[in-house]
């Protein structure tokens, strides 16, 4: 069975996507950086930093951002999936296609069936985020 979710963390976390949507401006470490591209998201007052969480298949996929969500969304609609050489050389970041998140995806979620409804819970979740920012 698939489906989604919204969880509330009380610190940021970062997810397999992260580093690969928000782009560090002002540290040559992405993680000691304070300034990024889009922004990392902010935390809901009295509730903390939302997280959507999508079971696709029996596998949790986790997105920190709507931007997350909505980039992993556009690269699994595409019928034919990019090389995580060419999606990796986009970032220009240093780090190899072997750590790019589309080459850490299950190997199961890829085939274009799977990935048809894996895009129609991300929709869902996406617009749940959206209203959770307002």
């Amino acid at each position: 069975m698939s489906r989604w979710r919204i969880e509330f963390l009380s610190e940021y976390r970062e997810t397999p996507v992260s580093f690969w949507v928000h782009r560090h401006s002002d540290h040559d470490v992405w993680a000691e950086a304070t300034e990024y591209d889009p922004p990392l998201p902010k935390p809901i007052p009295a509730q903390g930093y939302p997280r959507l969480i999508v079971d696709a298949f029996g596998t949790e996929l986790h997105f920190a951002s709507i931007e997350e969500a909505r980039h992993v969304r556009e690269v699994l609609a595409q019928k034919h999936l990019p090389t995580t050489i060419r999606l990796s050389s986009l970032r220009q970041s240093g780090r190899g296609p072997n750590s790019h998140w589309l080459s850490r995806l299950p190997g199961h979620l890829k085939p274009w069936r799977k990935r048809e409804k894996l895009v129609s819970l991300l929709d869902a979740g996406i617009a749940a985020l959206e209203r959770v920012y307002g």
